[in-house]
């Protein structure tokens, strides 16, 4: 019931938060007050003018896919990854900051994943917390990659399966 982080996440482990909503906390200081806001006010740009602003392109090109020619599309599909980035990384920063405040802090969320080198380091930067749990509560436990090439690409379909029907 932790509000700040219900929404997009991060998704913490109760390890991790339990012991910090537990022990007493102090009133913020200005520093930590400095840094909360800095994080609200960088996910509300990153949510309200980046993601807001990609998303009207993309769904003006997508919305006229069938006449739009192959650069307008690639710019559409462009601005989609920048809208879903801009979306749940600004919705994180937010919660991030807006848990600062109430003396709780949660993990870093998004590692700039769109400056990754390999698809594995993209996913090693991107939702991180969901990433992480995807991985030691469904790939690990159907095997991971133990069990040769063939049950490994099994066990990473489930995964990416489950994780997809999580999100809706």
């Amino acid at each position: 019931s932790f509000f700040p982080q219900l929404v997009a996440g991060p998704i913490e482990r109760a390890t991790a938060l339990v012991p910090q909503i537990i022990t007493p906390r102090l009133r913020p200081d200005k520093a930590r007050v400095l840094e909360a806001c800095s994080l609200i006010l960088v996910g509300l740009v990153k949510k309200v003018v980046i993601a807001d602003l990609a998303a009207q392109v993309a769904n003006d090109v997508f919305s006229r896919s069938g006449d739009a020619g192959f650069l307008e599309l690639m710019v559409g599909v462009y601005c989609f990854a920048i809208q879903i980035y801009g979306d749940f990384s600004g919705y994180s920063d937010m919660a991030r900051g807006t848990s600062r405040l109430l003396g709780i802090d949660l993990m870093q969320n998004f590692r700039q994943p769109y400056l990754s080198l390999s698809i594995t380091e993209f996913w090693r930067r991107w939702h991180i917390s969901l990433s992480t749990w995807l991985r030691d509560y469904l790939y690990v436990p159907l095997g991971g990659n133990r069990k040769g090439p063939g049950r490994t690409h099994v066990n990473l379909m489930l995964t990416m399966l489950l994780g997809g029907l999580w999100h809706g």
